[in-house]
């Protein structure tokens, strides 16, 4: 799976709930929530899927959005943690590269989890 497919699988992560929202007005919920289900899925065909994802979305009246870089992360030189980021357990993978900054994390909350699987982001300090 490239980079690109990877940031393209964060971005459905991040909008999973606003996607169930339209695909249920347009009577498309089932049809979605099947390519979510594969998706999560170890084995998951993730290309064809994020493919059927957007047709979904096509259908649904989404036009394709531009696509945005993921921002880089300063190096931190020892010391305390410059910033801290929720990354998705696929990360290591490279399935998905979703991430949350924690600072949009409501103190004393459960650490974000994935839209797809359900697994817990991993807190990560840098």
């Amino acid at each position: 799976m490239s980079d690109r497919q990877a940031q393209e699988l964060a971005r459905v992560c991040k909008s999973v709930d606003s996607m169930r929202s339209l695909a249920d007005s347009k009577g498309l919920r089932s049809e979605l929530d099947h390519i979510l289900a594969e998706l999560g899925e170890p084995a998951a065909d993730v290309p064809t899927l994020l493919r059927q994802t957007a047709e979904l979305l096509r259908r649904c009246g989404v036009p394709g959005a531009p696509r945005r870089p993921i921002p880089a992360l300063a190096d931190a030189q020892g010391g305390r943690p410059l910033e801290e980021f929720y990354f998705c357990p696929r990360q290591e993978d490279h399935r998905c590269t979703r991430l949350v900054h924690a600072f949009d994390i409501p103190e004393g909350t459960d650490a974000p989890s994935c839209r797809i699987t359900g697994l817990p982001l991993r807190l990560r300090r840098f």
